[in-house]
Parts: structure tokens; C-alpha cells; sequence
């Protein structure tokens, strides 16, 4: 069996990828910062201070926070999917059609959006497992409960989320290709999560070093930029804040804004990352 690429290659490959083709692969997740400005002006309409009475800009900033959720995960589903395929072609030296491959997205929306539910069920099963000890603890601390609740709810609660923690490791990282495959392979949901873990079938621990160590690494540098871009946006606002409150609204909104930028940034790089791995478990295979 051949080898898997190696972590070093995921990272030149996919900084690569996302250096050549930056433009084309923003312009797919910008549409994820259109779909926020909603969310954004709910917020910025949102009450101030301790006045509980509501209001018709309440409900105004209720509703906007409402679709703009709403926009925003339809516009992410379909962004996901889009960039998966855009990925995908330039990585096999294709010159992409913006218009044609969001087109594209939109084609594999619904199956994309159906095998999310199932991952999500999936998530949400292996989590319950840990249920049974968290409703003992709860029924324990009732004046009226039995001792023997207290006493049985904190081992069950132990054991049941040490299980659960082990069990979403691993499902993470073996069913972590369904979507390539889904989209790839033309798979429907279910053949989609069967595919990936056959990909993975052997080869857990290999598969998750070079699954988690790319994030990582990612995860400390977008950790450092944030921590810096929000530092300085912090410090203009304390100097502001006794000058201007239409300057500190600006400066608040833009802030807003730079969060879901910076995740429109790095959402290809992950991508592109998990594409390669994805590629070199279906070649060696």
C-alpha cells in the first residue's frame, strides 16, 4: 500500500492552492459575509442597558437576527460545497467558471444539507451516551432523591462521557470525508459516510495526525492575529468612547465584520487541506 502524503506536503499544497487561486476561492466565501450583514444590524439594533420592555426595535432586531441566521447557514451550506468543488478542480489544473460552478454548489445543496443532518444526528446519538450519569447527577441533588443516586451518578457520569469523548474523536475523523466523497463521487448521504470510512478503515492514527496537526497550527496563528487585531480595536475603542458614539458604533461594526472575514479566509485553507488528505486516502487506498 502506498503511502499517505505526508503532513508537511498538506500544508505546501494547500497554502499553494489557496496562494494561486485566492481570488477565485474568496469570492466564493465573501458571499458568507454578505449573508452576515443581517446578523450584523440585528445587533447593532439590540438594546442597550437594563430595560426589559419591548419595543419595535426589539422586534426589528429580533427579526433581522433571525434571517440573517437563517442566510447564513444556507449561504455557508452552499458555500462549503461550492468551495469543495472549486478546490477540487484547480487542484486537478482546471481553470473554474465562478458562475458556473456556484451553480453547481446549488445542485448538491439539498444532499449536502441532508448528510449534515445525519452527521449531526450521528453527533448527537455518540453525545447522549454520556445522558444517563448527567440526569442521575440532576435527580441526586433533589432534597427527595435516594442517596443512592449521588452515588451511582457521578461514576456513570464519568465513565458515559469518557466513552462519548472517545467515541466523537473518532467518528470525527472517519466520517470527515463523507462530504468529498458526497460531492466527489456523486455518493448520496449515506453511501457518502459508508465511503469515508472505508477511506480511513487502518490507517485511524495516520489519517488523524495529518487531520488535526494542519488545525493546529492554523488554529495558533489565527489565535495570535485575532488576539492582535482585537487588541488594537479595543484600545481605539476605550479612546473613543468618550468622544464619539457614531466613531465607536463604526469601529464596533467593523469589528463584526473582520471576525467573519477572517473565517472567510481561512475556510478554503481548510478545505484545501482536508481535499489533499482526502485525495491521497482515495489513491492509496
Amino acid at each position: 500500500m502506498a503511502s499517505l502524503i505526508s503532513v508537511g506536503q498538506v500544508l505546501d499544497l494547500s497554502l499553494e492552492r489557496c496562494r494561486k487561486h485566492f481570488k477565485e476561492l474568496l469570492a466564493i466565501t465573501l458571499w458568507m459575509v454578505v449573508a452576515s450583514i443581517p446578523t450584523v444590524v440585528g445587533t447593532l439594533l439590540a438594546p442597550s442597558g437594563g430595560d426589559q420592555t419591548l419595543t419595535g426595535g426589539d422586534w426589528l432586531s429580533f427579526a433581522f437576527s433571525c434571517v440573517g441566521t437563517i442566510l447564513t447557514i444556507v449561504v455557508s451550506i452552499w458555500a462549503y460545497a461550492t468551495l469543495v468543488l472549486a478546490v477540487a478542480e484547480q487542484a486537478g489544473g482546471k481553470k473554474i467558471n465562478l458562475k458556473h460552478t456556484y451553480q453547481q454548489g446549488w445542485k448538491i445543496f439539498l444532499p449536502y444539507f441532508l448528510l449534515s443532518l445525519l452527521v449531526a444526528g450521528i453527533v448527537i446519538g455518540i453525545a447522549l451516551i454520556a445522558a444517563p450519569g448527567f440526569i442521575l447527577l440532576i435527580l441526586s441533588s433533589s432534597a427527595t432523591s435516594a442517596p443512592i443516586l449521588g452515588v451511582l451518578g457521578t461514576p456513570v457520569f464519568i465513565i458515559g462521557t469518557g466513552i462519548a469523548l472517545f467515541l466523537l474523536v473518532k467518528y470525527s475523523v472517519q466520517i470527515a470525508f463523507a462530504p468529498y466523497v458526497l460531492i466527489l463521487e456523486k455518493k448520496n448521504p449515506i453511501e457518502a459516510i459508508k465511503g469515508s470510512l472505508a477511506l480511513v478503515r487502518g490507517r485511524w492514527w495516520a489519517t488523524l495526525l495529518r487531520f488535526l496537526l494542519p488545525k493546529l497550527i492554523y488554529s495558533l496563528v489565527i489565535f495570535v492575529v485575532n488576539y492582535l487585531v482585537f487588541a488594537v480595536i479595543e484600545v481605539v475603542l476605550s479612546l473613543l468612547i468618550e468622544t464619539s458614539t457614531v466613531l465607536v458604533l463604526a469601529v464596533y461594526t467593523l469589528s463584526l465584520f473582520l471576525s467573519v472575514f477572517l473565517s472567510a479566509i481561512v475556510i478554503p485553507l481548510l478545505i484545501a487541506t482536508d481535499y489533499y488528505l482526502y485525495d491521497s486516502l482515495r489513491k492509496t487506498r
